[in-house]
């Protein structure tokens, strides 16, 4: 901190003759070298041969909303991916400076990217500017215009608009590149650093654009807008007009390298983050990984792929966005403007390193990463040494379910002691699941579809989990991946309420496959294994079920005469095997077994009033 003000004193004293607070003269420059800056005011780079040059960890962060100035720019470093297949989602910090142009934040294009002429010198200020080719592949010294795509007000894939290196991007709205093969493959983004308040447009026009548009959603593709780092936390909490017009969670691309540029190859998806609490800083929020899918060529999602992608919920939940990284919006149903500002901003270190602690930029090269301890340093009244030194703990339960042996869907149960209601969607401490696949997991809330359920930890409580598939015979396996912070003796169950079987899926894995369909009603995650209350035990007291493997027959005794309406006979799987309706009570019944394989089986009674009972049997055939 020490440095940071002293070199704000020096700053000051050499531009008191100025009414800016940074002022830049024609053919010189200001260079710092992981010392953030801070400017109360604006800035103004005079001349086309002003500069403000940050190397290693600088950034800038401003105070007022007054827009910077004049033809100048401000340099700066960040990488993207070493493959010329895989897409980036960038959001520029800087824009085209023009002379006389004054307090406006300009538009950004491809002139804005500049090739270093070595990066790894943190006293190197000498760059060219990129050259374009039209080609697919970009190559050492060209990057392909062809991938430079913008997304707004969008709802479904053909919204996405192509506008190449030569097409003006507003301020605060993102665009994608595709990478190059250098090995060290670093942007420097050069031109008008933007400040102050950046308005994005993110509106639902009320006609969805299927088949690969989210139902009555639309989605705008920004990100960080500043030559800094950005708390997206805050793009929430600080901002009352995203909590109306915004959906409260944010996405991430991640995209698995594969050598085709062709859209049904691709293998990627989006990972989400929610700010949890909005009146608890110190709770980070929650982060769920990104599943890997593939896409036809409408841009719907296609069969489910193999692959890992990058968990970053022990960086801070990525909570921390770095320079230049962008992501994907959704609008609160008619959505409106999203605004950012300089309140959100802040001056903290990059760490990409999925178990680091920084500022977060997705890439597929070696991240960046920081071995000392690395607080955030801000302007906006938060503290940031006591939000890590004593973060709000949140206890998760990450649930993974594999398709089809190719992909895992990740859904968390976040233990969130503030959650309104356990049995209600929640904006801020809920993720809405808004990017459906054909093929999905999700958690149910009020008809809403969750990727991220908080919920006050009770062990009564029992939150539904929807599967949906639109081909016969998929499997879906369902198990927990990982615990973090819960009690040691948790237990965490999923129910199948079809054939009444819990199955223990800390410690086991839960299997079925299921025809075309949405199934919605029939499978819920529980703290508990007990089904029947005290009223249901007193009602089966006298009904006795048991498997006769001598006669191969499944006997009942009722000599209560219960009203049972429907027997039905499960594998440990959930497969149905056997199923019988029935008309009248009876002191006994038998069903034949003979049919069925030897094995461990759950029958299960209903009552004409709904009430159930489940009971394992052993079938085994004599020989």
């Amino acid at each position: 901190m020490k440095n940071i003000l002293t070199f704000i004193v020096l700053v000051f004293t050499t531009v008191l003759s100025y009414s800016q607070d940074l002022y830049v003269a024609d053919n010189s420059y200001l260079f710092s070298n992981g010392i953030h800056i801070f400017v109360n005011n604006d800035i103004r780079l005079e001349t086309a041969t002003s500069y403000l040059y940050l190397r290693g960890d600088a950034q800038l962060t401003q105070n007022n909303d007054i827009k910077n100035s004049d033809a100048g720019s401000l340099s700066l470093y960040q990488n993207q991916t070493t493959n010329v297949y895989e897409y980036n989602y960038f959001c520029s910090p800087v824009g085209l400076g023009s002379d006389g142009t004054v307090n406006i934040n300009a538009d950004f294009n491809g002139s804005n990217i500049y090739d270093p002429m070595d990066d790894t010198d943190t006293s190197n200020v000498n760059s060219s500017v990129y050259t374009y080719t039209t080609d697919f592949n970009g190559t050492a010294t060209e990057l392909s215009n062809y991938w430079i795509y913008t997304l707004r007000d969008a709802e479904g894939y053909h919204n996405w608009q192509q506008v190449f290196d030569t097409g003006n991007i507003e301020a605060g709205y993102g665009f994608t590149l595709k990478g190059s093969p250098n090995a060290n493959n670093v942007l420097d983004f050069r031109g008008r650093p933007n400040n102050g308040t950046i308005t994005v447009s993110c509106s639902f026009d009320g006609v969805d654009n299927q088949p690969s548009g989210t139902p009555n959603y639309a989605e705008t593709l920004t990100g960080n807008p500043y030559p800094s780092a950005i708390d997206l936390k805050l793009f929430f909490v600080n901002s009352a007009n995203n909590q109306a017009v915004l959906s409260p969670q944010l996405y991430f691309w991640e995209q698995k390298p594969k050598f085709s540029h062709y859209l049904q190859d691709y293998e990627g998806g989006y990972a989400t983050y929610i700010p949890g609490d909005p009146a608890d800083l110190s709770d980070n929020g929650t982060y769920t990984i990104a599943p890997f899918i593939n896409y036809n060529n409408d841009g719907s999602d296609g069969s489910t792929t193999g692959g890992s992608t990058t968990d970053y919920s022990t960086n801070n939940s990525r909570r921390y966005a770095a320079v230049g990284q962008g992501f994907i919006i959704a609008s609160n149903v008619n959505g409106g403007y999203a605004e950012f500002t300089n309140d959100m901003r802040l001056a903290f270190n990059e760490d990409s390193n999925p178990t680091g602690s920084g500022a977060v930029f997705a890439k597929n090269k070696d991240a960046k990463s920081t071995n000392t301890i690395n607080y955030p340093i801000s302007h906006n009244g938060v503290n940031y040494k006591s939000i890590f030194e004593n973060p709000t703990i949140i206890p998760e339960i990450r649930i993974h379910t594999r398709l089809n042996n190719t992909y895992y869907k990740e859904n968390v149960i976040a233990f969130r002691n503030t959650t309104p209601n356990n049995h209600t969607y929640n904006k801020f401490f809920d993720a809405l699941n808004i990017n459906s696949l054909n093929t999905d997991a999700y958690l149910i809330s009020e008809n809403e579809h969750l990727s991220i359920k908080s919920i006050i930890y009770d062990v009564n409580t029992t939150i539904p989990l929807g599967l949906k598939t639109d081909k016969n015979n998929t499997e879906f396996n369902i198990t927990i991946n990982k615990l973090n912070n819960t009690p040691n003796n948790l237990e965490v169950f999923l129910l199948d309420k079809e054939s009444g079987i819990f199955t223990d899926i800390i410690n086991n894995t839960f299997n079925i496959t299921l025809d075309s369909g949405e199934y919605h009603n029939r499978f819920e995650i529980t703290f508990t294994n007990k089904s029947l209350n005290t009223e249901d035990e007193a009602t089966f007291t006298n009904l006795n079920i048991y498997q006769n493997n001598t006669t191969a027959e499944l006997n009942l005794t009722n000599p209560s005469l219960l009203n049972i309406k429907r027997l039905t006979v499960f594998d440990i799987s959930g497969k149905q095997v056997l199923n019988h309706n029935i008309l009248k009570a009876e002191p006994e019944y038998s069903f034949s077994t003979k049919n069925i394989s030897d094995g461990i089986y759950i029958v299960k009674i209903r009552l004409d009033n709904q009430q159930t009972l489940s009971k394992k049997i052993a079938i085994k055939h004599k020989k």
